[in-house]
């Protein structure tokens, strides 16, 4: 054999032996894309599995809270309830306790106004003839007093929302005034307040005192 022929011999041995080299080496690369792919896979479905889960994990902690939020709001609403029901039941007491000082204050006003009257009307005679002049100014001084006083009790009934309730001139009004007794006046027409034995009052739209009256009656 020549030289030539051992040459070509040589490289075709060559070129099978580099043929043999890469076949497995692609085997290997199809086999390593194939384990990558699976992986990948593998990893995809394992993520959408923690996906559902994770959720329905937050679906029930939006649920519970849901109803968290929801006994929050009834619980608020009891509350709420309850606590304008309490000031209710304060106002009630308050008003009430306030409106029997106050009728005790109208009473006190009435004894005032009456003592005041009295001293107005009265005129020393006789006997008191000589030191009137003294008489007058204590009696006075006793009537001054009085006025103020009346003053002050009428002060503090308006601070109140306190009203005297007008009467002389209108007719009867049952509402807020009692018919304490009747009398006769030509000129004015039936069943119109002639005049007050007491004063009546009202607080706002309530009536805390009825006015007691003299009714005009035409006679028959």
């Amino acid at each position: 054999m020549d030289e030539t022929s051992k040459h070509n011999l040589l490289e075709r041995f060559r070129q099978y032996l580099d043929g043999v080299d890469e076949q497995p080496q692609k085997r290997d690369e199809e086999v390593d894309r194939e384990v990558d792919l699976y992986t990948l896979f593998t990893g995809l479905a394992g993520l959408k599995s923690e996906i559902k889960i994770e959720s329905r994990q937050v679906k029930q902690v939006l649920d519970h809270s849901r109803e968290l939020i929801d006994a929050m709001q009834q619980s608020n609403q009891r509350l709420a309830s309850e606590l304008s029901e309490l000031r209710r039941a304060e106002d009630a007491l308050r008003e009430e306790a306030e409106q029997e000082l106050l009728l005790e204050v109208m009473e006190l006003r009435d004894r005032l106004e009456a003592g005041a009257g009295s001293i107005e009307k009265f005129k020393p005679g006789g006997m008191l003839e000589r030191p009137r002049g003294r008489v007058k100014k204590l009696l006075d001084g006793i009537g001054g007093g009085m006025e103020i006083s009346l003053r002050r009790i009428d002060g503090l009934l308006s601070r109140y929302k306190v009203s005297p309730i007008k009467a002389i001139g209108q007719r009867l009004d049952p509402i807020c005034m009692r018919a304490a007794s009747t009398g006769f006046d030509a000129q004015q027409a039936d069943g119109i307040v002639l005049n007050e034995i007491r004063k009546g009052y009202r607080r706002g739209d309530k009536v805390l005192r009825l006015a007691e009256v003299i009714v005009n009656k035409q006679e028959q």
